[in-house]
């Protein structure tokens, strides 16, 4: 099952609508990296989603869950943020991050240490999220 399939069957499934391609390519641009497939299909159907607690950026949303928002502003606070990573979650527990670079494996960073292999794909990241409920 596909990431936005996986998605749409998750109960209570809070989400905004989504997203055109000039948005994504915009939001490329200005975070200077490219977003993986799964992303891009990910923002195109639901902007940005909630669900048991845990909360991915996105696009059309504001503030922290704007990705490119919550990218610029980690890559502000710590100098050590790794190039080519985008913030998928903060998980707001000891700084903890969850990155996603352009080939769509899926890391838990805090600031002064190297990003941590979580799974090869945001798929595999939205079961453990699944788990959580």
């Amino acid at each position: 099952m596909n990431i936005v399939d996986k998605i749409k069957a998750i109960p209570n499934l809070c989400h905004l609508s989504g997203c055109k391609t000039n948005q994504i390519k915009a939001a490329q641009k200005e975070l200077d990296l490219e977003f993986p497939d799964e992303f891009i299909d990910y923002v195109k159907e639901f902007g940005a989603i909630s669900f048991y607690g845990t909360e991915w950026t996105g696009l059309n949303v504001d503030g922290y869950l704007n990705v490119v928002d919550a990218t610029k502003n980690e890559r502000s606070l710590c100098k050590g943020f790794p190039q080519g990573y985008f913030v998928l979650e903060n998980q707001a527990i000891d700084g903890i991050l969850i990155l996603v670079n352009s080939k769509g494996a899926v890391y838990s960073y805090q600031s002064g240490n190297k990003p941590v292999l979580i799974c090869k794909t945001m798929t595999e990241y939205l079961d453990i999220c699944l788990n959580r409920g």
